[in-house]
Formats: structure tokens, sequence, C-alpha cells
């Protein structure tokens, strides 16, 4: 069974049901939010298959969410055990924050609007689905010992799927909201399952090291030019490696070159940031007082070694957010100094030499105008995106009343 059918077999009226009663404010239509949040968060896990690395760090996430996982085998004990819908609920929040990091603030602003359902019922719809997701994604990769490989080839399965069954009037708004054109602008192609080695396949060694021995014997001329043909395909191979390994350390495996890249169109997600104010606080608020001993004070000249330190030392976990007082904005504006373009450069060079590094950018201002604030996190993002830097590992949002300066905290490291 694929990801639609197994999920179509969880989501039953009855299921529906047990989940509406859960909110007092059943506005919109909850089927509708919970299948558009599946829909959604399935084209995300696609387009990430496109990169290899991506895909290496999605499997590895996907594993470590599922051994954490709170939910029971049987599905219906999640509305009969007390705080349990709400604890899978906030999980899954967290999941979209880590495996989606960029999609969460557009993602809940699509769903509202798209379902019309409340600020709370989407919050509820979006981190439940996005867990139980995830626990198909993991079982099915424990029960049948799934590799990376394998995962990319199941998921990249349901691209077709996906163009085929999300219903049309979703598409229209998810792939501008979330910048997934190429679901659309890619040519499907069948995927090409991964296969170990068979005993045939090793008993071809060597019959042709007995074709070569043949081979050998034939004239001096033919000698000559079969070793010339082969020193050229070694030349070929040695320089193909070379490409490949700066190819890898540079951390971008995407099949398109930086200009080309498809990303989030910058002028959609301002524009997705203007609704935000009717989705959760968690998605697009930080508590500026509360844990303050996460956020890392540091002067304006050592701001960006700070960071590079932390994410360089192994033994700190993620999850600390950082001052950055050094970018600043142009007086009630969202316009950044030239002062800051440098420094924002530099934590681009930090990010595209360290693939696993994740961000989120809260941006604040007199007042707490969340619209603006909005805007002066993306304006930082933008940068972040000319340098090369994927959209998928950036978020982005509003933390309220606050200096004239940005809050960067590593999501992931």
């Amino acid at each position: 069974m694929n990801l639609f059918e197994n999920f179509e077999d969880i989501i039953n009226e009855d299921f529906i049901t047990k989940l509406k009663s859960i909110s007092t404010d059943n506005l919109g239509d909850v089927e509708v939010a919970v299948k558009g949040v599946f829909y959604t968060l399935v084209a995300g896990l696609i387009r990430r298959t496109n990169s290899d690395m991506s895909a290496g760090m999605l499997f590895n996430q996907i594993k470590e969410k599922y051994n954490k996982s709170s939910i029971p085998e049987d599905k219906s004990l999640l509305f009969s055990q007390k705080g349990l819908i709400e604890k899978v609920a906030e999980d899954g929040s967290k999941i979209i924050s880590q495996i989606f990091p960029a999609y969460k603030s557009p993602l809940l602003s699509m769903i509202g609007s798209y379902a019309n359902t409340s600020k709370n019922v989407t919050v509820i719809t979006s981190g439940l689905t996005s867990s139980l997701l995830i626990d198909l994604l993991g079982n099915k990769i424990s029960s049948e010992n799934m590799d990376k490989d394998d995962l990319i080839y199941y998921l990249k399965q349901h691209h077709e799927l996906l163009l085929q069954q999300a219903p049309e009037s979703l598409m229209e708004k998810m792939i501008p909201a979330l910048g997934l054109q190429e679901l659309i602008n890619t040519k499907i192609v069948a995927p090409k399952k991964p296969e170990a080695k068979s005993a045939e396949e090793e008993t071809v060694a060597p019959t042709t090291s007995s074709f070569s021995e043949g081979y050998n014997n034939d004239s001096s001329s033919e000698t000559f030019f079969n070793k010339i043909v082969l020193l050229g395909l070694l030349a070929l191979a040695l320089l193909g490696g070379i490409l490949y390994f700066f190819w890898a350390k540079s951390g971008d495996f995407s099949f398109f070159s930086k200009e080309e890249a498809p990303v989030e169109s910058i002028d959609e997600e301002l524009m997705f940031a203007d609704s935000l104010d009717r989705v959760s606080k968690d998605s697009v608020q930080v508590n500026v007082s509360a844990d303050s001993s996460k956020t890392v004070q540091a002067s304006s000249t050592s701001e960006f070694v700070v960071l590079k330190q932390y994410v360089n030392d192994k033994t700190k976990g993620q999850g600390s957010e950082f001052d950055f007082k050094s970018i600043q904005y142009i007086d009630k504006s969202f316009d950044l100094t030239n002062e800051s373009i440098p420094v924002i450069d530099s934590i681009a060079g930090l990010m595209n030499a360290n693939g696993r590094l994740q961000i989120k950018i809260t941006a604040f201002s007199e007042g707490g105008d969340q619209k603006l604030n909005n805007k002066r996190a993306f304006a930082v993002k933008k940068v972040l995106l000319r340098k090369g830097v994927n959209t998928i590992r950036i978020d982005a949002g509003s933390g309220g009343n606050g200096g004239n300066y940005p809050k960067i905290k590593v999501v992931t490291k």
C-alpha cells in the first residue's frame, strides 16, 4: 500500500468525528484541512529526494522521530488517552520545524485559508497529520529494513500519485506558497529500484577477466588502441571523482545550478506572511523573556565568531539563539543597512560550509508590528538565498516587540 492508502485507512469517518470533538471552534472543514496538510507534506518529502544530502538527512530525521513517537499502534487510542492527542500534535509541530523549517509559517497560513479552519484547529490538524505521516514512514523503514536509497525510491513513486489525487484547488495554493513549482515542471520518470548485487553479477568479473586476457592476444596495434581508450576512461573517471568531491563538500546536491535552482518566491512568502496573525504563536513567535539561558549574548564584533564556534562545537547541542545586533534595519522599515550585508554574507558562507545547518530568523520592531517583523526576517533570508543557501534550511518569522535587529536560532547543526 502507498502512503495515501495507508493514511485513508487511518482518517476514517470515526477518526474525523473524534478529531472535531476535541475543539470548541469547529470552523471550516477539518477533513479537508487534514488531507491538505498531508498532501502538502508529501510534496515536501518528494522535493527533498532530489538532493542526495537532503535525503540522507531526511532518512535520519524520520528514524529519530519515529523512535521517539508517542503514537500507539492502534490509532483509535489517540482519543481515549487523556492529553495524548495534544502531545502528538505538539510533537508534530516540532517535526515540521525540523524537517520542513521553511514550510511551517506559510503551511499553516495556506491550510487555514484553504479549509477555512480556525487558528487552533489548523495548528492541531497540521501537527497531528505530520506525526502520523512520519509514523507511517518510520514504520515502513523499520519493518522493511529500508536504507536511504530505498526511501528515495519509495517517495518518488508517490510523485505521479500526488498529482493525480491532490485537489486542483489545493495545488493552486500549495505550489506558489511553498515554492514547489518543480513538482509540475519536472518530467515524471519512473524511479529505478535499488538492487543488491546478485550471485550472478558477482561471477561476471572472472568472465570479463578471461575476455580481457584473450583480448590481449590480438595484434599490437589493437592493444595499443585499447590502452589509449582505457587511459582516457580512467582520466574521465578521475576527473568525475574530483568534481564529485567538491560537489559533495559544498553541501549542494541539487540537480539544478544555483542560478536555476527553484526556490520559494520572496514575494509569495511576504504575501503569506501578511496573514500569519491567524496562525499559531508557536509558528511565528519567540518568547523574548522565557528561557533566556539559551540566548547567547555577544558584542557586535564577535557575534559571527561566537555563532561559528557554536556551530563547529560538537559537544554543544542544537537550539541556541543568538542576538545579531550587527544586522540592523533602516528605522521603521525592513530595509537592511549597508553594514548588515557582509554579516549576512558570512552567515551564508557558514551555512554553505555546513550542509546540516538549519536556522530560524526571528525579527522584531518597536511596537511588535507583525507584518513589518515578517518582512524584516524575510529580508535577511533573501540575502542568504541569493548566496546559494537552500530555502528549505531557513525559517523566518516575527518575534513581536523588540529591538532593531534579528535573532538567529540554530535549529539543527
